[in-house]
C-alpha cells in the first residue's frame, strides 16, 4: 500500500509541475486583453497524459492536473479560493470529457482503419474539450466580470485549447515509452529530405508572419498566410511520427511567436489586444487536424501493406508445405503472375511463362484445348471454377498437375482475375521413371 501511495503522489506531482511548466511557456508566448491566456500548451499536457496512462493512474492524473489548475488560477488570475476552484474543475473536467471521446478509438477499431480511428477521435475531443471549456469559463468570466466579451473569451480559451491538445498530445503519444538507442532511426537521406522541407517552411513563414508584411506586398498580404504550412506538412510526414510531433509543434510556435510580436497577416487589424494570436491558432488548429488525418491515413496504409504480406507470407508457408504454388491471370490480358513456391515446387521453368499462352503451351497437345475452353469460359464469366488434372512438361520432366482454376470479380462484376492453384501428382523424369 506505501508503495501504491508513492506512485500515485509521484505521478500527481509529476503532472503538476509539467502543468506549471508549460503554463508559465505558455504565458511568455503572447499577451492579449483577454482573461483567458491566449496561448495554451498546458491543456494538451494533462489531455496527452490522461490519454496515455493506464487506467489505476488516471485518478492521479486528475489530482495533479486540478490542483495546478487551481493554483494557476489563485497565482495567475488571482481568483480567490472558491472561484479558483471552479476554474480548476471547469479546465480539468472539460479535458477528462474530451479524453473519455478521444478513447472511443480503443473500442471496435480494427487495423488498418485503428490509426485513422484515433486521429478522428482525437480531434472530436479536443473539439468537445475546446467547446465545452470555453462556453464554462466565457460565463465563469462573466461571472466574475460583468464587463468582459463573452465572445472574446470563448474564442480565446477554445483555440487555445485546441491548438495545445492538437499540438502536445501527438508529441506525447508518440514518444510513450521512447528509449535512445545507439542505432537506428530515420537514414539520412530521410532526414535530410525533412530538413529541407523544414528549413522551406522556417524561411517562408519568417517573411510571410513577420514584421512589415503588409507594407512588402500590399493588399495580397492577407492571402499569403497558406504559403509555408505545406512545407511543414511535408517535412512532418516525411520524418515519420516522431520528428513529424516534434516540427508541427515547433512549426506552430514559430507561427504564433512571431504573430504575437506584431508581423504576419493576422496582425493587420486587432478589434482587441492579441486577437491575431487567438485567430492564428485558429488557423493553426486548422493544420494542425489536418496533420493527424494525414497522418493517421499514411499509417493505415502501412498497416494495411503490413497486414496484407504477413497474410500472404503465411499463405505461401502453407502452399509450400502441402507442395502447391498460386498463379494470378490477368483475365483481360492473360499476363501471369506467380507465387513465391513456384520456382521449388514446379521447376525454375515456370518463371519464364509470363502469359496464359505459355502455361497452355506446356500442357501435352490433346489436353491444350480443354485447358483453354476452360480458361477463356471463366474469364468470360460463363462459369466460376474449374478443376482438372493435366499432363505438363517442364524442363526435363513431365508432371501430372491438379490445376484449380476460379474467378475473382471487380467492382462492375467483370472477371478481372483469374487465381489459380497448382499442385503437383507425379512426376516422370527424362528417362520415364515416375516419382
Amino acid at each position: 500500500m506505501p508503495g501504491k501511495t508513492f506512485i500515485f503522489l509521484r505521478t500527481a506531482g509529476a503532472v503538476a509541475l509539467a502543468y506549471w511548466l508549460v503554463a508559465l511557456l505558455s504565458e511568455s508566448l503572447a499577451r492579449a486583453g483577454t482573461q483567458s491566456v491566449p496561448v495554451w500548451l498546458a491543456a494538451g499536457v494533462v489531455y496527452g497524459v490522461l490519454l496515455v496512462v493506464r487506467a489505476p493512474r488516471r485518478g492521479a492524473v486528475l489530482l495533479g492536473a486540478t490542483v495546478a489548475s487551481y493554483a494557476w488560477g489563485r497565482v495567475g488570475h488571482g481568483l480567490n479560493a472558491g472561484a479558483g476552484l471552479v476554474f480548476a474543475l471547469i479546465e480539468v473536467a472539460s479535458i477528462a470529457a474530451g479524453v473519455w471521446v478521444a478513447q472511443r478509438a480503443e473500442r471496435g477499431s480494427r487495423a488498418p482503419a485503428r490509426a485513422l480511428s484515433a486521429a478522428g477521435w482525437l480531434i472530436a475531443g479536443a473539439a468537445l474539450t475546446a467547446g465545452l471549456g470555453a462556453t464554462l469559463i466565457a460565463e465563469f468570466w462573466r461571472w466574475q466580470q460583468p464587463d468582459v466579451r463573452y465572445g472574446e473569451e470563448w474564442c480565446a480559451w477554445a483555440f487555445s485549447t485546441a491548438v495545445g491538445i492538437l499540438l502536445v498530445t501527438p508529441v506525447i503519444a508518440v514518444f510513450q515509452g521512447f528509449r535512445l538507442k545507439r542505432s537506428g532511426g530515420m537514414p539520412m537521406a530521410q532526414f535530410g529530405a525533412g530538413a529541407i522541407a523544414f528549413l522551406a517552411f522556417a524561411a517562408i513563414a519568417t517573411v510571410v508572419f513577420g514584421q512589415g508584411v503588409e507594407q512588402r506586398f500590399g493588399t495580397v498580404a492577407a492571402s499569403l498566410d497558406y504559403l509555408p504550412m505545406p512545407f511543414l506538412l511535408l517535412a512532418a510526414m516525411v520524418w515519420g511520427p516522431r520528428g513529424g510531433a516534434l516540427a508541427m509543434l515547433a512549426g506552430a510556435l514559430l507561427v504564433i511567436g512571431l504573430t504575437a510580436g506584431g508581423g504576419g497577416p493576422f496582425a493587420v487589424a486587432d478589434s482587441f489586444a492579441g486577437e491575431a494570436v487567438i485567430e492564428v491558432q485558429a488557423y493553426v488548429a486548422v493544420w494542425a487536424a489536418l496533420m493527424l488525418v494525414a497522418r493517421g491515413l499514411s499509417e493505415a496504409q502501412r498497416e494495411a501493406r503490413a497486414q496484407a504480406l504477413d497474410w500472404r507470407l503465411r499463405y505461401e508457408r502453407i502452399l509450400g508445405a502441402i507442395g502447391a504454388v498460386s498463379v494470378e491471370f490477368d483475365a483481360v490480358t492473360g499476363a501471369a503472375f506467380w507465387g513465391e513456391q513456384a520456382a521449388r515446387v514446379l521447376g525454375r521453368e515456370v518463371l519464364q511463362f509470363s502469359h496464359v499462352g505459355d502455361w497452355h503451351a506446356c500442357l501435352e497437345a490433346s489436353e491444350r484445348g480443354r485447358a483453354q475452353a476452360a480458361w477463356h469460359a471463366i474469364a468470360q464469366g460463363e462459369q466460376s471454377s474449374y478443376q482438372s488434372c493435366y499432363t505438363a512438361k517442364l524442363g526435363a520432366r513431365v508432371l501430372t498437375v491438379q490445376v484449380q482454376l476460379a474467378g475473382v470479380e471487380g467492382p462492375d462484376g467483370t472477371v478481372e482475375r483469374i487465381a489459380g492453384l497448382l499442385q503437383p501428382v507425379a512426376s516422370v523424369r527424362g528417362g520415364g521413371e515416375r516419382d
